[in-house]
């Protein structure tokens, strides 16, 4: 079964290389991969031509923001499996692709699967939390929780049958993409107590109050969108 790792990246020199690495050591070898790169203007190019001979797929222009990169991957990918790599953020080990596709062959009928994402303090090994799958229940996207978006990785084709992520959003599109599948759609998805991506504290959601507010303005959006009932105080709680 072949699976498609999709990196986003912008002026991502500090980083990028790991992430590539992290890619190509990987003992699953029925992968492709694909750089999308939104017009880096520092050493990012060069780093990644350094690896162009693991690289299947590599893409250098201005873009619309994260989610219209991460759609760009998506619709050159030719895997079953999508899995969304960020330049910051690398697997947590050598066989975690070999791991994730075996769940895939036990049921057919598997269309998501969520694991576990470990975070890192920002340029350190020293680990901060664990952003556990197994806390997350369905229910509590109605109060504005998500499941660990890196470490979920999703059959093609529900981003053919249910669309791809919005990219009027600026922060909660991944959000609003759960949404729509989890709880409008219902689609089959497993969740699973194994960790599968380390990431570095500091994610573009949790920058500031400011930008926790754009993004509670967009999960409540997403609700309106998708025609589903939320509690909109509870959501600027969270």
């Amino acid at each position: 079964m072949k699976i498609s790792v999709i990196t986003v990246c912008y002026n991502s020199e500090n980083t990028i290389e790991k992430t590539i690495k992290s890619v190509i050591s990987q003992n699953y070898t029925d992968y492709e991969y694909l750089v999308i790169d939104g017009g880096s203007t520092d050493n990012t190019t060069n780093l990644i031509n350094k690896y162009k001979e693991y690289i299947n797929f590599y893409s250098s222009e201005k873009d619309d923001g994260i989610y219209d990169a991460i759609n760009k991957g998506i619709q050159k990918s030719t895997g079953e499996i999508i899995c969304i790599l960020h330049s910051n953020d690398i697997f947590f080990n050598n066989d975690t692709i070999s791991k994730v596709v075996s769940h895939f062959n036990i049921n057919s009928n598997l269309e998501c699967l969520i694991g576990n994402t470990i975070i890192n303090k920002k340029g350190s090994d020293k680990i901060l939390r664990k952003y556990g799958a197994k806390s997350f229940k369905k229910w509590m996207l109605r109060i504005g929780f998500s499941p660990p978006h890196l470490s979920t990785f999703i059959k093609k084709n529900v981003y053919a049958n249910y669309g791809l992520y919005k990219k009027e959003y600026k922060i909660a599109g991944d959000f609003e993409f759960f949404l729509r599948i989890f709880l409008k759609y219902k689609i089959i998805s497993k969740i699973i107590n194994e960790n599968y991506i380390i990431m570095e504290s500091g994610g573009k959601s949790s920058h500031s109050i400011k930008s926790n507010f754009i993004s509670s303005q967009e999960i409540i959006k997403s609700f309106k969108q998708n025609n589903l009932y939320t509690n909109w105080f509870l959501i600027l709680l969270r």
